[in-house]
């Protein structure tokens, strides 16, 4: 096996065995399919909560990083925020915490992401840049969906990853779930890399790599709970990246990799999202990237750093008053 031998599945299978053996503890329930799957439902109908989101990020970071709860100041406020540490950062974000396959569940689309993907090669062209062949008899997939998985949908996701259906294990938060909003919010770190890997550059070379970004208030709104979490990664995040590059590649990384290099920066996600006709696709993809990018190139001990926090953005997005 590429990749040091790391089997992402197995990995991650030590965070979801923490879940089973104490489920009310996180606030999930655990059913078992009838086709023998089994599926922890962390926010559909259990209530989840903060931890089973930490417990969510982890696992879709393959074991290979930590998430935790903590602050930043937003003006005068300090809000809770979501960080996520990584000694494996191309590896672990996008070889599976990357929402890469579109599944269909009910006739609607939902983003898996965690480490089947790397089992099923979603997208091929990411496990190929990575050099990284997967082998576990076990998958584990994240779902981002307002219900649980028909036995359709994990009958597919079994089979493309070549696992008896008895060895999957399928993680359920929606977006509207605290579980979800960590979910969501904890990926700071994929996004600045996607980008990255996008502009063409070897994110393997990067070493290690922090993330953090604000965690929303929910909504009962679905498309609310939607323009927030992506308001907190476009406009209320900040990542640290240390890479194997020269200085000019780690400054013309850093200089680009911000959203604000977006022509569509600027305003509040809802917005965007409106004008591409609700269709991301139309959305310029250089957008979804942190608010602020510091990379170390790690052979000259240089720090280059670009964009800034949009705090009225994100105080507009996330309604909060003073009411003092």
């Amino acid at each position: 096996m590429c990749s040091g031998a790391v089997s992402l599945n197995k990995q991650a299978f030590r965070i979801v065995e923490e879940l089973l053996s104490r489920p009310e503890s996180y606030g999930i329930r655990v059913l078992t399919a009838k086709n023998g799957t089994t599926i922890l439902d962390l926010g559909v109908e259990a209530p989840g909560g903060l931890e089973a989101g930490l417990k969510i990020v982890e696992a879709c970071l393959g074991g290979l990083g930590k998430a935790s709860l903590t602050w930043l100041a937003l003006g005068k406020h300090f809000l809770p925020a979501i960080s996520v540490q990584t000694d494996r950062p191309a590896l672990a974000t996008l070889g599976a915490q990357m929402a890469g396959w579109r599944l269909e569940l009910a006739g609607e689309v939902v983003l898996g992401s965690g480490p089947a993907r790397a089992l099923a090669k979603k997208p091929k062209k990411i496990f190929k840049a990575l050099g990284h062949e997967e082998e576990a008899d076990l998958a584990i997939l994240a779902l981002e969906a307002p219900r649980l998985p028909d036995e359709e949908l994990l009958s597919s996701v079994a089979s493309a990853c070549g696992v008896d259906l008895s060895r999957l294990y399928v993680l359920v938060a929606p977006l509207s779930s605290p579980a979800g909003l960590v979910q969501v919010v904890g990926r700071a770190v994929e996004a600045c890399l996607l980008k990255l890997f996008n502009m063409g550059l070897d994110v393997r070379a990067v070493r290690m790599a922090v993330g953090t970004a604000f965690l929303p208030p929910p909504h009962p709104d679905p498309d609310v709970c939607m323009g927030r979490t992506n308001d907190a990664l476009l406009y209320g995040s900040v990542v640290h990246l240390w890479a194997d590059w020269s200085d000019d590649v780690a400054r013309e990384a850093a200089q680009k990799a911000p959203s604000c290099a977006s022509p569509a920066y600027g305003k509040p996600f809802l917005a965007i999202y409106e004008e591409a006709g609700r269709d991301f696709y139309k959305i310029d993809p250089g957008i979804f990237a942190p608010a602020q990018v510091s990379i170390t190139s790690t052979r000259s001990g240089r720090t280059y750093t670009a964009g800034r926090l949009n705090e009225e953005l994100v105080l507009s997005s996330f309604g909060l008053e003073d009411v003092t």
